[in-house]
């Protein structure tokens, strides 16, 4: 297996073996773990960047690596072995490569992997690290400043003492947790040693955007039409109080009679209610005359079918937007960087990365790589946050959110003709005051007249 390692630090990696740029030697090393240490072999080979190792550095890998018995020789890929005499980071790298890295997200695992190795650090400097770390050490006890604990318990502990939340400690678990499991449904280990989790309540979200910041994300959304799909679903989170799926999955046989219901048709609730909401003034013009699927984006069409008369772009549907979400933030942040959409990412010596320029777009100069801040439930926790602070009573808040709407009668609540009325209110009130810096929530630029007619439109 060759190849870039995703979910392992972005490396280049064949098997156990990896490269390393030695940047103080302008030279490649070859390196792999052994238990808790990890080794390493000069290739005498320099160039290249960090991130793009030269191919005379990969080929060395590649001989280097037919030279030694892999580690799933070691791991058989139909026969067992006791966990005790399994390294637990071959079984890590094993799951990275033969599992991770066709996940649709596997960079989700990185940060936990991270914070292992920290562990594995903490846990040598006070002398309890398990010699050699095998996947059977996981269960077993070990002593910290004299007292004996669960190599998992002190993990546990080692995190609440950084502050860290329940949530938090919990996805680091399940990165511990994942390989190990993972060896267990291969067949490559006899059995697996039981790893806890940790419960607790998700800390309040802090990130929220003021109504200067939501102006300029709808106006990087406008601004390109590849994120016009963003533009629109920034204003339903907003007008509904939605959650993200329930958004992205919205059809416009969902829209009836001034009232948007968030559960499909023929489709259960679950512990995640969908509500149903009426469409707010600001929002109702957006949705008029809309068939079919209502988030879709635009995909540009080629430069023959253009030339033959054809559409520009055509529609797909989505049920994704993260990518589109942060790029649309990373655009804001270029627009207005002084409100902290995005931060530069820095590499493991705590320096800036930068991205090459991009030929194509005529670029000369290196640009930083962005990460975006926010995503798209910091729209509901806003809309959600603005609302509490206006005052708007629980039970309406929560009715939009999905958080009630129970007991007798709840399915007719929203034929009432004061149903939401001062959720509505207030949400308008928050695009009133979005208004004071852009335009782009309405759709017909404060005509009166035309959104009344949109309004009957939609309401018919």
């Amino acid at each position: 297996m060759r190849g870039r390692a995703k979910g392992a630090s972005e490396r280049f990696q064949i098997g156990r073996y990896w490269l390393w740029y030695r940047k103080d030697r302008d030279d490649w090393n070859i390196c792999w773990s052994e238990g808790r240490v990890t080794r390493r072999t000069s290739t005498g080979i320099g160039g290249g960047k960090p991130d793009s190792p030269p191919e005379q550095a990969r080929e060395a890998l590649a001989e280097h690596y037919a030279s030694k018995k892999d580690v799933s020789a070691e791991l058989p890929a139909n026969g067992f072995k006791s966990p005790a005499d399994v390294l637990l980071s071959d079984a890590t790298i094993l799951w990275l490569t033969q599992h991770v890295a066709h996940l649709s997200a596997p960079e989700r695992y990185e940060e936990s992997l991270k914070v292992w190795e920290q562990f594995w650090e903490y846990l040598e400097s006070v002398r309890a690290l398990p010699d050699p770390l095998t996947i059977a050490s996981i269960g077993t006890t070990i002593r910290i400043n004299d007292e004996a604990v669960t190599l998992v318990d002190a993990f546990v502990n080692w995190r609440k003492a950084q502050g860290t939340s329940a949530p938090s400690i919990s996805r680091d678990l399940a990165a511990l947790r994942g390989p190990i499991n993972w060896a267990k449904r291969e067949h490559r280990i006899t059995w697996a040693p039981f790893i806890k989790d940790v419960k607790g309540k998700k800390r309040p979200k802090e990130l929220e955007w003021s109504p200067e910041q939501i102006a300029v994300i709808l106006d990087a959304a406008l601004a390109s039409p590849d994120r016009h799909h963003v533009h629109l679903f920034t204003i339903i989170m907003l007008s509904t109080h939605a959650r993200a799926e329930a958004t992205l999955e919205l059809h416009a046989e969902q829209i009836r009679k001034g009232l948007i219901y968030f559960l499909r048709p023929g489709e259960d609730q679950t512990s995640k209610r969908r509500a149903i909401v009426p469409a707010c003034p600001t929002l109702a013009p957006w949705l008029a005359g809309k068939t079919g699927k209502i988030i879709v984006y635009r995909v540009p069409t080629s430069a023959k079918t253009r030339a033959n008369g054809g559409p520009e772009y055509f529609e797909r549907p989505t049920d994704n937007i993260s990518n589109a979400f942060a790029g649309t933030l990373i655009a804001a942040h270029a627009m207005r960087p002084d409100l902290g959409f995005a931060e530069q990412r820095n590499d493991d010596d705590g320096k800036p990365r930068w991205l090459p320029p991009r030929a194509k777009l005529g670029e000369t100069k290196r640009r930083p790589n962005l990460r975006a801040i926010g995503t798209p439930n910091t729209l509901r926790h806003t809309i959600h946050t603005w609302h509490k602070r206006r005052g708007v009573p629980d039970a309406q808040i929560n009715a939009a959110a999905g958080h009630s709407e129970e007991g007798t009668g709840a399915n007719y609540t929203h034929l009432r003709p004061e149903y939401l009325q001062e959720l509505i209110e207030s949400t308008e009130a928050f695009w009133r005051e979005v208004g004071r810096y852009t335009n782009a929530h309405l759709r017909y630029q404060r005509d009166t007249k035309v959104v009344s007619i949109a309004r009957k439109g939609l309401t018919g």
